[in-house]
Parts: structure tokens; sequence; C-alpha cells
């Protein structure tokens, strides 16, 4: 037996010659498919709403399910935009019926420090204040903090104070953020 890594998850598993099918447990590819039947059903909503879905989570906390769905828009997410969606979310769902055991559900802001994760987030935050960490040196750094420019197919540019544009190719980006302004 051995621990085997799936995704972000580890689970104990017999050697591969013996187990002979590395193949993921049944359960997760049957949460998988949930999941995306859920990204297809709020599909509607969220277009309506002008809000698109940053990321889904499904997971047992404090000895309930809870489904997470972090959505955010242009200009920000309030509130009471996400009170709206709850709702709307909610009676889609429990119409549909895909969820066979009892749950909660969250919609929520991603929050504003949240990392990127697509090319979509990069072009949210042109202007603003950004933190990027890279897997080498780039202007004798790995890390800089400093204005998204602008953003290619290839990679950003960032003002960074003191040395002028950078240019980080989205290969060499290991984590990106907006970072908090505090006035001057």
């Amino acid at each position: 037996m051995k621990w085997v890594r799936f995704a972000r998850f580890f689970y104990l598993s017999e050697p591969a010659h013996l187990a002979g099918d590395l193949r993921p447990p049944a359960r997760w590819v049957e949460r998988h498919r949930m999941l995306e039947n859920i990204k297809e059903i709020i599909k509607p909503i969220l277009e309506q709403e002008n809000a698109e879905l940053v990321e889904i989570i499904f997971r047992r906390e404090a000895g309930r399910q809870v489904l997470r769905l972090l959505v955010d828009k242009e200009g920000g997410i309030q509130l009471s935009d996400c009170a709206r969606l709850n709702q709307k979310i909610g009676h889609v769902l429990d119409e549909a019926n895909i969820i066979q055991e009892s749950y909660v559900i969250e919609v929520d802001s991603p929050g504003i420090d949240r990392p990127f994760k697509v090319k979509r987030d990069y072009e949210r935050a042109v202007g603003r204040l950004v933190r990027v960490t890279l897997n080498e040196a780039i202007a004798e750094k790995k890390e800089h903090i400093g204005r998204l420019k602008q953003i290619s197919d290839t990679g950003v540019e960032i003002d960074v104070k003191k040395k002028g544009i950078i240019e980080m190719p989205f290969e060499k980006i290991v984590r990106a953020r907006e970072e908090i302004e505090m006035g001057e």
C-alpha cells in the first residue's frame, strides 16, 4: 500500500502492479460530473446577472455538506448580488435535484486577495496594484509588486517602482494576486 495523489487529494492505494488500475475512485468521478452539471444549470442565471463563476467548492464543513459558489462581476460583487444569486441558484438546484444529500448553499465573493487563476483575472486587474511571484528571478527578484499595465497571450507587463516596466511570461508566474492599496 502507498499514498497516491489525485488532484488535490491523497488516498491510500495498492501498488500499481497489484491494483492493475490507477483510475480515480468512482465517487470522485461522480462528484466531478455533479459539479459540471451544476455549472451548466447555473450558467444562465449568472449570465442574466452579468456575473461569472470563479470557483465551485463542494465539501463537508462542520458536519454538513456545503456548496460554495465564488462569483464575481465587473466592478465587484455586492452583498445584495450574492443574496439574490443564492436565492435564484438554490431554487434552480432544488428543482433539478442534482445533489442527493442535504447541503447548504453559499454564494460569496472570491475576495480581492484571491490568486489569479485564468487570463480573465489578469484582465480585470489592469491598472491595479498586483503582487507576482515567479519560479525564477526576473530583474534580480522572484517577487514583484507593481501596477499591471498590459496583458498579452504570452505574459504580463508590470510597472514596478524604481525598476520600470518588467515583462513576465505566464510560464514563469507561480502566483499572482491583486494587492490592497493603502493611501500614500
